[in-house]
């Protein structure tokens, strides 16, 4: 290597043109930076599970005391939306969410506009299902936050007498969703989350709280639109021959009727029921029990027993399918499920609080009473001389 070679080398290390070498000397300046500034923060983390080091800075102007600056190296993928936790020096955590980021033109680091989360926010979407997600609630003294967040956005949104603004990550929250905030019923009467990609902005007016369906203590809000989801299975055990792939008859309702949901399939006898490649296949004689569980709500499961021969003979497995609740004078369907195609099935019930409508086949109706008479009776199917029992619940209308 001759001189000039080792002259452009050297003044081509940091990149090969003015651009490339400013960025590139920018960036180990911040690299210094981050390694000698007292304002160095370690172990900083959002909710996607990634892991960083940052310089957390103040600003200067006394009326945004409430934002921080958080400095990161151009490779530490966050994104505006993102919830970050800072761990603190007596081991308590805050949260805090990225809400703007700084646009540079080739810039050696990024910087976020954060505000620190106050509130975690629970609510239930329109498919039934409780979400949760933390949040900054602007309250009537964060003008400036509030008010900037207007300005930079152009955001328009109605203020009622009383209300209240949330700032969050990117959610699908429809209008009248409704919030419980510090005890108190709020409803969404307008949103936007095309300004800012990743953030929602929520404007809410106060509403009346529900003693029946609001949940004070847990901070939740109708409580009544939650899915319930329900796992129906044979009271009979189930069984299989070694080497059969274990397919358990059941039902999933949710909220009552019958629904396609996957489902996982755990052994808790690896020796008797194995799975293998996705698929639990009986491995030798003997009696075990399996989890169905909800992919989609692993809360939801139900352990039934199985029984695993060398050569298994038919028998009728069935079971009872339908909602477990009906309210004052509304009516819902049951039928005879199982591992054949039933007919002629005899339903009878116990009971005044209810009475059966009609009668089809496997399938009956059965309409609850209309005297505000509450409480549980049990229906019966009856099928080649074996009976099948089902306790439902009348519930009141609100």
């Amino acid at each position: 290597m001759n001189y000039r070679d080792v002259y452009f080398r050297r003044i081509n290390h940091l990149g090969e043109n003015v651009q490339e070498r400013v960025k590139n000397d920018g960036i180990r300046t911040f690299e210094k930076w981050l390694v000698n500034s007292p304002h160095t923060v370690r172990n900083l983390s959002v909710e996607r599970g990634i892991h960083f080091d940052g310089i957390l800075l103040t600003s200067k102007d006394k009326e945004y005391q409430k934002i921080l600056f958080l400095n990161v190296a151009n490779n530490v993928p966050l994104v505006v939306g993102d919830i970050m936790t800072w761990i603190q020096d007596d081991g308590s955590e805050e949260k805090w969410i990225l809400f703007q980021e700084k646009k540079k033109v080739n810039g050696s680091y990024r910087v976020f506009w954060m505000v620190r989360c106050n509130y975690l926010l629970k609510w239930v979407d329109k498919q039934g299902h409780l979400q949760q997600s933390w949040s900054y609630v602007v309250s009537s003294v964060d003008d400036k936050i509030k008010g900037n967040f207007r300005t930079w956005h152009a955001l328009i949104t109605p203020q009622p007498n009383k209300y209240a603004e949330i700032l969050m990550p990117r959610y699908s929250i429809e209008r009248a969703t409704n919030f419980i905030v510090e005890d108190e019923s709020w409803t969404v009467v307008e949103y936007d989350h095309t300004s800012v990609p990743g953030i929602i902005y929520l404007s809410l007016t106060e509403n009346k709280v529900n003693m029946v369906y609001d949940d004070l203590e847990n901070n939740i809000a109708d409580t009544d639109r939650i899915a319930k989801y329900e796992l129906l299975t044979p009271e009979e055990v189930q069984t299989y021959e070694v080497g059969e792939e274990i397919k358990p008859l059941f039902t999933v309702t949710k909220n009552g009727t019958p629904i396609e949901l996957e489902v996982n399939l755990l052994s808790t006898d690896k020796k008797i029921a194995k799975t293998i490649d996705g698929k639990l296949i009986a491995q030798k004689a003997g009696e075990t029990s399996i989890i169905i569980q909800l992919i989609n709500d692993a809360k939801v499961c139900k352990k039934i027993n199985i029984k695993v021969v060398d050569k298994k003979e038919e028998e009728i497995l069935a079971y009872i399918d339908g909602s477990a609740t009906i309210m004052l004078d509304r009516a819902k369907t049951y039928k005879l499920s199982g591992n054949i195609d039933f007919s002629d099935v005899t339903f009878s019930l116990d009971t005044n609080l209810a009475k059966i409508v009609k009668i089809e086949s496997n399938s009956c109706t059965v309409q609850a009473n209309a005297k505000n008479e509450l409480g549980t009776f049990t229906l019966t199917a009856t099928y080649g001389g074996k009976t099948y029992t089902k306790e439902i619940k009348v519930i009141p209308l609100w």
